[in-house]
């Protein structure tokens, strides 16, 4: 890849990011999968529409190349003014530990199941992944109990996603959180208040 290349990579970015200021939530947030080559091209294009911090996905182990391999990717996350700090009240480390998805991969840039539901526990309800491929972020969706709407250009793997979300269970709760301020009403009538 050379510089004008990347220009034209760039100029793909502000396009696709102007759709996402216009479609997100004021509280709305994306994570968008990038490599050393590509992240500063990712990073121009949201400036000054998001808020951005740099994730680290660890895989746990080395790929290909040379004396220096890579044993992780890079994740962009992009906010919008209005999305909170702490959206579930956690903070989390800069840097996340999961194995890539092995030989069953169905897709070649496929991601695993748990490293998007970490991601997506800080997102709102209705998420919205307009690169499907195999449809991992909708599994996690589904597991998560939260709406996903998914786009694919390519009809096999939009197939392959469908049956794969389709398939999924969604994780049971063991437990219910009441609100706030049902569980204050609760503790006064328990009390006799």
């Amino acid at each position: 890849i050379n510089v004008g290349d990347l220009s034209l990579i760039e100029s793909a970015f502000r396009a696709m990011f102007t759709e996402f200021n216009r479609i997100l939530k004021p509280t709305g947030r994306f994570f968008m999968f990038c490599d050393s080559t590509s992240y500063p091209v990712i990073f121009r294009a949201a400036y000054g529409k998001f808020s951005t911090a740099l994730l680290v996905w660890n895989k746990g182990r080395i790929g290909m190349g040379r004396e220096f391999r890579k044993s992780h990717e890079l994740i962009m996350h992009c906010w919008k003014p209005d999305t909170p700090i702490f959206a579930d009240g956690v903070g989390r480390p800069d840097i996340l530990d999961c194995k890539p998805v092995g030989d069953e991969r169905e897709h070649p840039a496929q991601k695993p199941v748990e490293l998007l539901k970490q991601l997506l526990l800080v997102c709102g309800e209705t998420i919205f992944d307009p690169f499907a491929g195999s449809g991992s972020t909708g599994v996690a969706c589904k597991e998560l109990g939260k709406d996903f709407i998914g786009c694919e250009i390519d009809e096999t793997y939009c197939s392959n996603a469908n049956r794969r979300i389709e398939s999924t269970e969604p994780q049971r709760q063991l437990f219910t959180q009441m609100p706030t301020n049902e569980r204050q009403d609760s503790m006064f009538k328990e009390n006799g208040s």
